[in-house]
């Protein structure tokens, strides 16, 4: 996709200068740069920037071709099996190459989907993940996040140095915390918590993820109107109980989620936390035991089809 050749287009079409739709958003050199392809922005100034040239997010991303919010959420349905797991290693690798096939650009959405792929074929491998990557780069480098920077994170977590993602978790409450008018974007936050603590279970970082799950507690206190996050924090608590080997109290919020789930009718998450329950009750003693989730609400979209 062509982010800024296609802003670039649409300013000539209109007769603006570089300055008038640069506004007080960047620099006109920084402006050139991205209208050139050479640079990334946030998603919160191209936003500024549309709105300065007289243009909607909607006319922006049809004259671009692209419905990058569809085109993740099919990318999810493609990956992850009805009882949550994620496809087998044939179908990963399938999808890797029909991604890389398009040719995406360096900050086009099918790159990351790519990347994410590749670090999942690994886990189902047992392989290190490829913690020097561009997509630490990318975060560590982009001062003010907006709602892409929130999304790569919660997606990514897993595949930084985990105290890379501790670190940066700070700045996503931070800026999450500027949306909370927003109710899809703290639902955004409440994903990035459950996926961060998914990473530091993964990496037996309990301080960590109990230091998350702390956080979890107290926005939901706030924002409580999200049935998918009680449903995570109540798991949650379930595995690091039988993280810390306390079987009985892992047992009783797991099987609190899955009555819970009945009740709602929330039948995929049900499918969902009834598989990883199979599992924790069976290999919660198992040092070799790992598991990493991806919680696919990034978008707010609902596992419930």
């Amino acid at each position: 996709m062509d982010f800024g050749k296609t802003f670039k287009q649409i300013r000539k079409s209109k007769g603006m200068t570089l300055k008038e739709a640069a506004g007080g958003s960047m620099s006109q050199a920084q402006l050139s740069r991205f209208e050139n392809e050479q640079s990334m922005v946030t998603v919160d100034v191209l936003y500024e920037m549309l709105s300065n040239i007289n243009t909607t997010p909607q006319e922006y991303y049809f004259l671009m071709g692209a419905d990058p919010e569809k085109e993740l959420k099919d990318f999810f349905y493609r990956i992850i099996e009805v009882d949550g797991k994620f496809q087998e290693m044939e179908s990963l690798e399938a999808e890797r190459e029909k991604l890389k096939a398009s040719h995406p650009g360096p900050y086009d959405w099918q790159r990351y989907m790519i990347y994410f792929v590749e670090n999942l074929i690994k886990a189902k491998n047992n392989e290190p993940f490829d913690t020097e990557n561009y997509v630490r780069d990318y975060l560590l480098q982009i001062e003010n996040w907006g709602e892409r920077e929130l999304r790569i994170y919660a997606l990514f977590g897993f595949v930084l140095p985990v105290d890379t993602t501790y670190f940066l978790m700070k700045t996503a409450i931070k800026r999450s915390e500027l949306y909370q008018e927003i109710p899809q974007d703290m639902k955004l936050l409440h994903t990035i918590l459950t996926n961060n603590f998914s990473t530091f279970i993964y990496y037996n970082r309990l301080d960590y993820a109990k230091e998350t799950l702390l956080i979890f507690e107290e926005s939901i206190k706030q924002y409580s109107e999200f049935v998918e996050s009680h449903l995570n924090l109540l798991f949650n608590k379930g595995v690091l109980a039988f993280k810390e080997k306390n079987i009985e109290k892992g047992k009783k919020y797991c099987e609190q989620v899955l009555s819970l789930c009945e009740i709602l009718e929330q039948k995929e998450r049900r499918k969902i936390y009834a598989h990883r329950y199979k599992m924790w009750a069976k290999e919660y003693n198992n040092p070799d035991f790992k598991e990493i989730t991806i919680e696919p609400g990034i978008l707010g979209f609902s596992l419930e089809r």
